[in-house]
């Protein structure tokens, strides 16, 4: 069995990838589909994984061991410096019912279960996705799922069946699970976008794209220059094409992450023939070093953005300059001091085990918990923001006989907030919303009283 050769070009395609999913982040008017960068991300680890697992797996000479330790000295390292960094940052900025959000996000990611925790948080009344700066790691937590899940699914298949009809049964499964995902996308948005059974055929497509081609090379099967060219310039206008024309209003993943999967696929067999244009330009020196550093742009980015715009949220060009640098330095800086160094060191495995994976997760799980128990931490803060906060906790009570309800205005009855005169000329101010803005009804009121003024309140 031949090594397994490096592939420049793919990794000028996380580049492509990573750099698409950022602009979305910094302004969606920029690339609104960029945040379909995120699967073909996807399609990238079920191809490498499966390109690495396969032929290990075909030869009888795979261990799960050396492929698990491989997996937590590539992702753990730096995936626990953005996570605790992130916990000292989110200490200083976050008002208590925030650090708290931190703390359990944080402790789901950890256990590898963060899409889980973020799917049950997504609806009404959840938080604004920009104060949690973990959001992004239920790609990852995805991603993880699959790789306890597919070493095993791969290892049985092959056992079960014959060679000549693992693909037919893997091609089958990835339909079924379009299909699946198609579904679950029409009667669950959230849960299809989290959740693995949802998203599990993109991983899938990339896998089947690399056991074809295994299987192609073992069967001297070649196609012309032309074919390859052909694909390739088609794949990689499609993927821009979707980046600009996919919007965050349509229905996805299903049918059409489907052709995301598609058209990475076309990408990546393009660059099975170094001479084809897609391959060297995605090869490019610049480009294949963005790349290398997708892994800690894509873990630095969300965190960076979600604080700033927690701390400032009018995020102007000079704020998105700011961040911008502060992102790329940060990743420069991870990559070359923890990600590339942890990664290569020779270590025993029981080593690996205990401090890249089993004393961090320990150590954040206590740390979330010891957050929860002491309720964020409020006395971080002075007295009036912690008097201001907890009034803003609190739910506000409707008494007539203390505040005026403004009859025949049904079916509304706005409400008076702050000062309870009948004067008109006090009333300057009026705060209208659903139950989001009835959340500052207490602290308006409180504010009115305090300044001497009234305010219109109507929900």
């Amino acid at each position: 069995m031949q090594p397994i050769k490096y592939r420049a070009d793919v990794d000028g395609l996380r580049a492509v990838a990573v750099i698409a999913v950022i602009l979305f982040h910094l302004n969606p008017a920029w690339l609104p589909g960029g945040f379909v960068g995120v699967d073909v991300f996807f399609v990238i680890s079920g191809f490498i994984i499966t390109t690495s697992l396969y032929p290990s797996i075909d030869s009888n000479v795979f261990s799960f061991s050396d492929f698990y330790i491989k997996r937590i000295k590539r992702i753990l390292p730096l995936f626990y410096l953005v996570v605790f960094s992130s916990l000292v940052v989110a200490y200083i900025l976050f008002l208590p019912n925030d650090l708290i959000n931190y703390a359990d996000s944080m402790r789901y990611a950890s256990g590898f279960i963060a899409n889980i925790y973020f799917e049950k948080q997504s609806g009404y009344f959840a938080p604004t996705s920009d104060s949690l700066p973990l959001l992004h790691i239920w790609s990852l937590s995805l991603e993880e799922q699959f790789y306890f899940i597919w070493p095993i699914l791969l290892l049985c298949s092959t056992k079960l069946f014959a060679k000549q009809h693992l693909l037919k049964i893997l091609v089958a499964s990835f339909i079924g699970l379009v299909c699946y995902s198609q579904y679950s996308t029409l009667m669950s948005s959230s849960s299809a976008y989290y959740l693995l059974q949802s998203r599990g055929f993109e991983l899938l497509g990339g896998a089947i794209l690399a056991i074809a081609s295994i299987l192609k090379r073992e069967r001297n099967i070649h196609f012309s220059p032309f074919t390859h060219n052909l694909v390739g310039m088609l794949g990689f206008a499609s993927i821009i094409t979707m980046f600009i024309t996919y919007h965050k209003g349509m229905i996805f993943p299903g049918f059409s992450a489907l052709w995301v999967v598609l058209v990475t696929s076309l990408i990546i067999f393009s660059g099975e023939r170094q001479d084809s244009r897609v391959f060297q330009l995605l090869s490019h020196r610049k480009v294949v070093f963005v790349g290398t550093l997708s892994y800690s742009l894509y873990l630095w980015h969300w965190p960076v953005l979600a604080f700033y715009r927690y701390f400032d949220n009018s995020f102007t060009f000079s704020d998105m300059l700011l961040c911008i640098t502060l992102i790329i330095v940060l990743s420069l800086l991870s990559w070359k001091f923890v990600e590339k160094p942890l990664r290569h060191t020779k270590i025993q495995s029981r080593w690996v085990v205990l401090f890249y994976l089993v004393l961090p997760i320990a150590l954040s799980i206590s740390i979330a918990k010891n957050i929860v128990e002491n309720k964020g931490y409020a006395d971080r803060f002075p007295n009036d923001v912690v008097e201001f906060y907890q009034v803003s906790l609190d739910e506000f009570k409707f008494h007539k006989d203390e505040y005026k309800v403004l009859e025949g205005e049904q079916p509304f009855q706005p409400t008076l907030l702050g000062i309870q005169s009948d004067e008109q000329q006090n009333l300057n101010a009026f705060l209208w919303g659903d139950s989001h803005g009835g959340h500052f009804r207490s602290a308006v009121d409180i504010l009115g009283k305090e300044y001497g003024f009234s305010a219109l309140y109507g929900g």
